[in-house]
């Protein structure tokens, strides 16, 4: 009897689960919205102890005489996206406002404003405001013809793009050595409204990508024609030859740059054909520690006895103000550029987790000019215990000694305290 009644049972619960269940599915949850948003709010708080001595010092402060001063940061960035049919619309504003011994200052900035629409099977089309990104380089990238510099300090943070156009055309090979190929030709106009920062000369600038995955091997060849800038033709490169280990290297050549330079009379011009290089590595440890290590090469960077003249020249304006303006001119025109001298090397170190403290990361970025031995060394140390917020603290110690590029700084040292907030 209990043998018939189970199975009896067993036979009757399909049906009575197919009785009191319907099965539903909603494709429309699965679908890609129309819109999306996200960004973030951050707030930052920053203490600089001064370097009274300093070259940069006596140009920053010629009637005063302050040791510190905090610097409070707001900023806001918001990220959209509009799909329609096949065509993209993407935003991304900026809004930051600054409080520091220098004054206040706001500003509201659209970084990327542009449309993607498909041009065929292969082919696709943008135009509009486009940050590209066509280096292999993480500090720093010399083949990056229409980028704005990247901040060595902090490279991860977004930048601002420019007005352009452009086809991408891809194919991909399912055998063979070569898997891929895209080729990517952009317009870049500069005008007195468009595109102004590029270069003072207004014309249509027109530039290049030839992008292969040859035996595993990235291979990025760049090039831009003379115009708003200088005509350059650069090689790229980025492969994995073992794994959680990559290398990669770029070397840019330049058609010629002008340089200022300072002289008896004032500031001179120097017409140069540069050669820039670049030669880095990623490591993933089995821990959880990565470490990046870049050369960098600046072709048409100050040697030490150049730089030299400009920290004189600054540091004589204290006592002769009549020099001032000189020395500003020429920090404006290249001197006072992040890593104007010409070779250094960069270094990345962040732990996910130590100690199996959970939700923490330490790490440190140390930038090292090779000429001088001055280095700017930042630890920081970041939390993201809490739901959608990042906590980062920093502290920026700048060593060497006179007339060193790190050591001549306006500050000694910069203790930086950030809380982000992303939705």
């Amino acid at each position: 009897m209990i043998h018939r009644f189970l199975r009896v049972l067993l036979l009757a619960a399909p049906a009575a689960a197919t009785a009191e269940f319907t099965f539903d599915f909603d494709i429309a949850r699965y679908e890609r919205p129309a819109y999306e948003f996200s960004g973030y709010l951050q707030g930052t708080v920053e203490h600089l102890r001064l370097d009274r001595d300093s070259a940069l010092y006596a140009l920053n402060f010629p009637d005063r005489d302050p040791g510190s001063f905090e610097r409070y940061r707001g900023l806001g960035e918001l990220s959209a996206l509009y799909r329609h049919e096949d065509s993209t619309l993407r935003a991304r504003i900026q809004a930051e406002a600054v409080d520091d011994i220098f004054g206040t200052s706001s500003d509201l900035n659209v970084h990327e404003l542009y449309v993607s629409t498909p041009a065929g099977e292969r082919t696709s089309l943008e135009i509009g405001k486009r940050s590209l990104r066509w280096g292999t380089g993480y500090a720093w990238s010399p083949i990056g013809f229409l980028e704005r510099p990247r901040d060595p300090t902090d490279p991860e943070l977004s930048r601002e793009g420019f007005f352009l156009g452009s086809v991408e055309y891809v194919r991909s090979f399912p055998q063979g050595q070569l898997r891929t190929v895209s080729f990517t030709p952009v317009i870049l106009p500069v005008t007195a409204d468009v595109n102004g920062d590029f270069g003072e000369r207004e014309t249509v600038n027109v530039a290049a990508r030839l992008y292969l995955l040859y035996r595993d091997t990235d291979i990025h060849v760049t090039a831009r024609s003379d115009g708003s800038r200088p005509g350059a033709l650069g090689i790229g490169f980025s492969r994995n030859p073992v794994p959680h280990m990559e290398i990669h290297g770029e070397l840019a050549w330049y058609d010629g740059r002008t340089r200022a330079l300072i002289s008896d009379g004032g500031l001179e011009t120097d017409d140069t054909r540069p050669v820039d290089l670049l030669l880095g590595m990623r490591y993933l440890t089995r821990g959880e520690t990565t470490w990046i290590v870049e050369y960098y090469r600046n072709g048409a960077g100050y040697s030490r006895d150049e730089m030299r003249r400009f920290f004189d020249l600054a540091s004589a304006s204290r006592d002769d103000p009549a020099l001032r303006p000189r020395a500003i001119a020429a920090r404006r025109e290249g001197y006072g550029a992040p890593q104007a001298m010409r070779d250094y090397l960069f270094l990345r170190v962040r732990k996910s987790e130590p100690w199996d403290a959970l939700y923490w990361s330490l790490g440190v970025n140390a930038i090292v000019n090779l000429h001088d031995g001055s280095a700017s060394t930042i630890p920081e140390v970041m939390y993201t215990g809490f739901r959608n917020t990042e906590l980062r603290g920093r502290l920026a110690v700048l060593s060497g000694g006179r007339d060193t590029e790190f050591g001549e700084r306006l500050n000694d040292w910069r203790l930086e305290l950030r809380a982000r907030y992303f939705f």
